[in-house]
Order: structure tokens, then C-alpha cells, then sequence
């Protein structure tokens, strides 16, 4: 490979010890040293993917696969091959590995290999005994390949004697040397990296201070009143973060940690103590206050109020809304180069943790404040990024009221009629049984409708219903092939059907009262401000969103969601909100005329699309002409459409070619947010919302695809979103404003929930519905249909 020289030199550069011998593998190398290492009592750990060095593996010696993030010792070698560490080898010479070039015996598998092995203990033992096994298809295996298996055991098996001159002082941990790696990285054009060369100077380890007692606790704040900004570490249990441990403070010189919840401290103040004597800071709007996460501790923390705050986590998420994950750690690393702990550093690794209370107090004190130190520091750098992308306005006037918002919602939480889910589920219990004994009966035979291999064989051997894409496991029994499969026989629908009720059960019906809090009696629903890549919210514990609308099971559920019995519920739903954004955007005349004029929009296209009088359209050309708009909208393709419509692709491209005909001006938007996309790399909504979208210029046609139509969608249904938030924050505000008891409880995609006392029912109505439909004055009136009720599916 001609690029290993330059692999070495790199190596090298960063003062990492390079061992190598004509003629030897890296692997017997790597075992003499593991031996050596053994001999003198030393623990070894092996940093490798490759199964062959699991031989290896002992009471002093594991084997870390950092690209599985696993570590294994004896028992998970076991637990991998069905044996100990000094059986791999004749493990691997039966199944072999293709990616070190060991062949092993053709059909022998993991299982076959661990069976065998078990039972005659070597590869030897296999060979020699292969005539008596019973299987007829592995003795023949034997007899062709008897050689071939001797010889993959010796390819397997790993050099321990290897003459080598080295000295563990060789491996001593040393400074990079930057100069040697400046020089490389300038060569290579790796300009991030020589950044990071540049920038990577070593920082002074600081002292950081310790509050046990009031004395110091009132010293802090007087030192804390003279600030203009501070930085807040909140340190949770990491699953729920509910219990408080401590908090940690910066500004800027020194950082300070209140131990409050730990477990191992003798002398540590209280909670209802420490954020007494806080108060003056926290709430004095001269001081600016920067979190990580502000609303995760303004729920978990009852009477935790901050003025002047800003949330670096929403400003990370702004900057970059694509991105799967934004664990501070990491936010940090991107924008500062530089590494503080993250929460498994101090409370254990993957598949090993154990409490943050538990954590020495030193160790939390540095942890804790390092990441209120690099809070600090992160601030201004985020915001000069939400400025030069002109973000600033979106984070300030929206996402940041809209945070505030999203804490009391969850803080206030829904009600719900648990005796009503009971009778639910008891009824989803009897509609199962009778969906199964339908299953059954289409099926000719029982069968366990869980189990994909059976139902496989029900579908595709028995039925001979044609098969659909093949997987790993067989052929795919997904709701994408059952649907197709439906058009054409009863089984597969109502196998849709039977698992579409088991979903309910489980996820909503069996799982809602579960997430009851006993103190409050109500459900309290987390939302997601920095999720979905497009700006909406989603909801977790439970996610609302996935409650089917239309079928009687999911209005069924919408009726557990109750008002006090002194309340009503009112629902306000957005109408047709992406279409009216896009009318907006494209400026089409035609499409604004229909919203104008209060025109069904689905009636109006299947008019235009289908050539017929609008009185003439039918309830199944208004239903393809919905698919057509809202297809359009997420840059639906004509093959997607067809199978959608269950129509050819001629006659789908005909439809699509049929809409912009009608709405030339849509054709010419969409084309031009693409080449905007395409040139920008990015696209942006109404608020300036921006979504980074690298894969157009990807070179997998599926990848490239995929982005386009993220292009096409994210400005629309990002644009949704940014209308429905500030909605939120004005009619939370006017609420305290004309000093109401109503208050927001659930969003849900384009609809918002408001428990409003029923003497201002009326007003409350009227209130909403203004503030929706006036939120922000665009080319097409925003229409919004409310109602109230008992429950949430009678306010529909």
C-alpha cells in the first residue's frame, strides 16, 4: 500500500513508538511483545478489530476493538466464539477471515466451527475424525478441503518467539512534534488538522475551587455580583436528569463547584440553600448567564428561574441542524480544539456506569468545572458563528422565548383518564385475538406472526405471493412490501392491520400510564428543540406525534388526553400550512388566487391536473390530488408517485407534468432552490433558518437524491415550523400579559393544545386563532380550524 510510508512518518511525528522486521506480520510481532509483556507481570491491552489476536487474550491481556467500542477479555472471547482464547485459532481454521486472507473450510460457519471445535477440541482432531460426522454435506467438505483447514489453522495462528530488539522505554509517552507534523500535514493539505497544530497549546491546569459551607456560598455571590457574564455547569444523574449532584460556576478567571447531591461528601449544603443565596445572581438581568441545556434544568428544577440567559446548546444546534448529536464534548472540540471530559470519562465507559454521585469530589470538581470553564469560552465564539450566518435574530427572538415556553408547557403537562386506556386496552387485547384468528384462518395454519422467518415462509413459500426485496435474513416482510402485497391478497393487509393494533397497545394504550408522574397526576411530554434537522419540534415520553389521526384506535387514545374538570381543552389546528407556504415562496399567482379565494386546494389541483370541471372531481381524484400537492412539496419523484397512486410512470410523470403546467412558477422556484443548493450548500427558511446538505454533491445517485428532495422540503417545512414557534411565544406571552390561567400543553406538528379554564373559553378561542393566523403576513391568507372539548379528540 503506497500509503504506509507516509502512515509512519505521521506516526512517528506524533512521538509514537514504530515497531517493525523484515519479513514478520505486525500480528507475530504483536504477540512476542503480548508475551514478553505477560512473562513480567505487565497488563496488556491490544487496540485492534482484527478476531485472529483474540488468541492472545489472558488473565493480564485484553483486546480493544475501538471501532465497536467493545474491550474484550476471556469471557467475551467466549461469549464472541463459543470458546475460550486458546481455542480461537482452531476456531478461525475451520470458518476462517477473509479480511486476513484465512480461507477455512467452505459452508463452516461460527456455529458449525464452535459445535465441532467443542466437541474434538482442534482442527487436527475435526480432520482426522471427519468421517464419522453425520452431517453428509461436511464430511464431503473434509474430504475436499481437509489440507486447506490445516493449513488456515497455521495462518491463523500467531508467532510468539520473534527475535526483536526492543525496550518498553521506547514506548514511553512523549510530545508530538509539532514541527515534524506541521511539515506533513502542510504536505498533505490537511488544513484542519494543521489548525489544530497551531492552536493546540497546552493549557494551564487549573485549581478549581470547592463551596461546602455558607460562609463560602455568600463569598461566591458577592464575587459573582460583579460579573457581567457566568457560565453554569448543572451536573444530573444522567438517566432521568432529575436528581441534582451539584452545580459549577465560571467567569472566566476562576470557576467554582457546589457539591449538592453527593453521596460521598460529609459537608455539603442544600439544594433549597444553595439556590436561595444564587437568586440574586441568577435573576439579575446585568449578569448574562450561559448554560449548556437551559431547559432540561429549568424542568428538572422546581424553582429554578433564570433572567439573562442563553443556551449554547440551541445556538450549536443552529449553527448546524443536521448534526446527530451535540454532547458539549464534542461542541467544544469543534468550535475551541480543544478536550474536556465528557460524562462516561468520570461515571464509567459504555456498558459501565454507575452514578455521578458516586464520583470522588476532586474528580467532580475538575470535571464539572473544566466544562463551566469551556462553557465560558464557547459563548462568544458560537455567537460571532450565529452572527456571521445571520441567525442571531432567530436564536434571540425565537428559539430562545420558544425554550422558556417549552419548559412551562412540560412543567404543566396533560391529564389523562387512565380508566379509559385500561377499557382500551382490554378491547386491543380482544380486537388482537380476533385479528390473529383471521391471520390464522387466510393463512390456512397457526403460526407465530412475530417471527419474520415464518411469516416469510407463509407469504412466499406457501402462498407464492411474489417476493420483494431480500434481505440478510430472507426476504423483507416490511410495511412496504406487505403494502404492496395487499393490493393483491387479504393476509398481508390484515397482517398490517394486526401490527398497526400491537403498536398502539405497547406504545400508547399500555405505556401512557406508565409515564404518569404520581405527584401531578399528568403526563409531562419532553420537547425537542434541537432534533429534526428541518426546525420542528419532536416529542419524546411519549412522542405524540405518531398517534394516528384517522382510524378509531388513535381518536380512541386522543380521548384519554382530558381537561380539568373545570376546564376545556381547545385544539388550533394550522390548515394546509406547507401548501400556503409554498404559494408564498414560489409566488406562483395561480396557487395564491386558490388560497385567496378559500378554494379546496385538493379539488382545485385534481381539476386542473385531471382536466375536469371542479364540481366533476370525485373523492378519489381529490384523494391522488392530494398525494400529487404534498408529493410535490417533499420533491416526490414519478416512480414514487406511481407507486404511491398505484398508477404507471408514464401516467405519474403525466400528472406531475400536468401540476406545473398549472403552477409554472412552483416548477421555476423549486429548480431554483436546487441550483441555490447546489451552490450555497445550504438552503434557509423564511427566518433564516439554515440546513447544510454536503450530499448534493455526493457521488451515490440514492444519497444525492435524498438531499434534493431535503432541499425541496426544508425550506417549506422548516418555514412551517418557524411560523407555528412564534405563534407559541406570542400567545404564551399574551396569556401572561392579560394575566389568563390558560396555558399551552401540546404541540403536534401543525397544532396547538391549550388548557384554558372555562370562563375564558370564548376569549382564549379568539385569542389563538388571531395570533395563528396573524403571526407573520404573508402572499396567502394562514387559516386555522379550532375547536374545543372534554378531550383532545372532541376538540377536533
Amino acid at each position: 500500500m503506497p500509503q504506509i510510508p507516509f502512515i509512519k512518518d505521521v506516526v512517528r511525528g506524533f512521538s509514537i513508538c514504530v515497531l517493525e522486521k523484515q519479513g514478520i506480520e505486525a500480528d507475530d510481532l504483536i504477540g512476542t511483545l503480548t508475551v514478553r509483556a505477560n512473562e513480567k507481570g505487565w497488563r496488556t491491552a491490544i487496540i485492534s478489530g482484527d478476531k485472529d489476536l483474540m488468541q492472545l487474550v489472558g488473565e493480564n491481556v485484553t483486546m480493544i476493538d475501538t471501532m465497536k467500542d467493545k474491550t474484550y477479555d476471556a469471557a467475551a472471547v467466549k461469549e464472541k466464539f463459543g470458546v475460550g482464547p486458546d481455542k480461537v485459532v482452531e476456531i478461525l481454521g475451520l470458518m476462517g477471515d477473509t479480511s486476513d486472507n484465512i480461507p477455512g473450510v467452505p459452508g463452516i460457519g461460527p456455529k458449525t466451527a464452535q459445535r465441532l471445535i467443542e466437541e474434538y477440541g482442534s482442527v487436527d482432531e475435526v480432520v482426522k475424525n471427519s468421517e464419522n460426522l453425520r452431517n453428509v454435506k461436511l464430511r464431503e467438505s473434509f474430504r475436499q478441503y481437509a489440507e486447506q483447514a490445516r493449513l488456515s489453522r497455521q495462518l491463523a495462528n500467531i508467532r510468539k518467539d520473534v527475535e526483536i530488539d526492543f525496550d518498553i522505554q521506547d514506548a514511553a509517552a512523549r510530545e508530538p512534534d509539532k514541527e515534524i507534523l506541521s511539515k506533513l500535514f502542510s504536505e498533505f493539505e490537511f488544513s484542519s488538522l494543521l489548525q489544530e497544530i497551531k492552536q493546540d497549546k497546552a493549557k494551564p491546569v487549573k485549581e478549581y475551587k470547592q463551596i461546602l459551607d455558607r460562609k463560602s456560598l455568600d463569598e461566591l455571590v458577592s464575587h459573582l455580583k460583579k460579573s457581567h457574564e457566568i457560565s453554569l455547569e448543572v451536573i444530573f444523574e444522567k438517566n432521568p436528569p432529575t436528581d441534582l449532584v451539584g452545580i459549577a460556576l465560571s467567569e472566566g478567571k476562576d470557576a467554582f463547584y457546589i457539591p449538592i447531591g453527593h453521596t460521598n461528601v460529609l459537608e455539603q449544603l442544600q439544594e433549597k440553600a444553595v439556590f436561595s443565596a444564587l437568586a440574586p445572581v441568577l435573576s439579575s438581568p446585568g449578569i448574562k448567564k450561559y448554560v449548556y441545556d437551559l431547559k432540561t434544568t429549568l424542568v428538572s428544577l422546581d424553582g429554578f428561574e433564570v433572567q439573562s440567559g442563553e443556551d449554547l446548546l440551541l445556538a450549536a444546534y443552529l449553527l448546524n441542524p443536521a448534526k446527530n448529536s451535540y454532547n458539549l464534548d464534542e461542541v467544544v472540540w469543534e468550535y475551541l480544539h480543544e478536550r474536556i471530559p465528557a460524562p462516561n470519562d468520570v461515571a464509567g465507559g459504555k456498558g459501565k456506569t454507575y452514578p455521578m454521585a458516586l464520583v470522588p469530589l476532586d474528580k467532580m470538581t475538575a470535571y464539572a468545572g473544566q466544562r463551566a470553564d469551556a462553557i465560558h469560552e464557547l459563548a462568544p465564539v458560537v455567537t460571532a458563528q450565529l452572527k456571521k450566518i445571520d441567525a442571531i435574530e432567530l436564536y434571540s427572538k425565537v428559539e430562545m422565548p420558544l425554550l422558556h415556553v417549552l419548559s412551562e408547557m412540560e412543567k404543566k403537562g396533560v391529564l389523562v383518564d387512565t380508566s379509559l386506556l385500561q377499557q382500551m386496552s382490554a378491547d386491543l387485547t380482544q380486537l388482537l385475538s380476533i385479528s390473529e384468528e383471521k391471520i390464522h384462518r387466510l393463512a390456512g395454519e397457526k403460526f407465530n406472526i412475530n417471527s419474520p422467518k415464518q411469516l416469510q415462509n407463509i407469504l412466499f413459500e406457501k402462498l407464492k405471493l411474489p417476493s420483494g426485496k431480500k434481505t440478510k435474513d430472507g426476504y423483507s416482510t416490511d410495511v412496504d412490501v406487505l403494502t404492496d402485497l395487499a393490493r393483491s391478497h387479504e393476509l398481508p393487509a390484515e397482517i398490517l392491520a394486526y401490527r398497526s393494533l400491537t403498536k398502539l397497545k405497547s406504545t400508547y394504550v399500555d405505556a401512557l400510564p406508565a409515564l404518569i408522574n404520581p405527584n401531578t397526576g399528568r403526563i409531562h411530554t419532553s420537547y425537542n428543540q434541537t432534533v429534526t434537522a428541518t426546525g420542528r419540534l419532536s416529542s419524546s415520553n411519549p412522542n405524540l406525534q405518531n398517534i394516528p389521526i384517522r382510524t378509531l384506535e388513535g381518536k380512541r387514545i386522543r380521548q384519554a388526553f382530558i381537561a380539568d374538570p373545570d376546564c376545556f381543552l381547545i385544539s388550533a389546528d394550522y390548515s394546509q400550512i406547507e401548501l400556503r407556504v409554498l404559494a408564498h415562496l414560489s409566488e406562483d399567482k395561480a396557487l395564491i388566487d386558490a388560497f385567496a379565494s378559500d378554494e379546496d386546494i385538493h379539488t382545485r389541483t385534481a381539476s386542473d391536473v385531471f382536466g375536469v370541471f371542479p364540481q366533476m372531481v370525485n373523492a378519489d381524484m381529490r384523494r391522488q390530488a392530494k398525494v400529487i400537492n404534498f408529493g410535490i412539496l417533499y420533491g416526490m419523484s414519478a416512480f414514487g408517485l406511481a407507486k404511491e397512486l398505484g398508477v404507471s410512470m408514464k401516467i405519474a410523470q403525466e400528472y406531475i407534468e400536468g401540476y406545473f403546467q398549472r403552477y409554472k412558477k412552483v416548477r421555476i422556484y423549486l429548480d431554483g432552490i436546487l441550483e441555490g443548493a447546489r451552490r450555497d450548500g445550504f438552503v434557509c427558511t423564511l427566518l433564516n433558518r439554515r440546513r447544510y446538505l454536503p450530499e448534493l454533491k455526493n457521488k451515490i445517485p440514492s444519497v444525492r437524491q435524498f438531499a434534493e428532495r431535503m432541499a425541496i422540503n426544508t425550506p417549506i417545512q422548516g418555514s412551517a415550523a418557524d411560523l407555528i414557534k412564534v405563534a407559541m411565544v406570542n400567545i404564551a406571552g399574551l396569556f401572561l400579559k392579560k394575566k389568563l390561567s390558560a396555558r399551552l400543553i401540546m404541540q403536534v406538528h401543525d397544532e396547538l393544545v391549550v388548557e384554558a379554564p372555562i370562563a375564558e373559553k370564548e376569549e382564549v378561542m379568539a385569542l389563538v386563532k388571531k395570533e395563528m393566523e396573524e403571526v407573520i403576513k404573508l402572499k396567502v391568507p394562514l387559516k386555522v380550524e379550532i375547536a374545543f372539548g372534554k378531550n383532545w379528540d372532541e376538540a377536533h
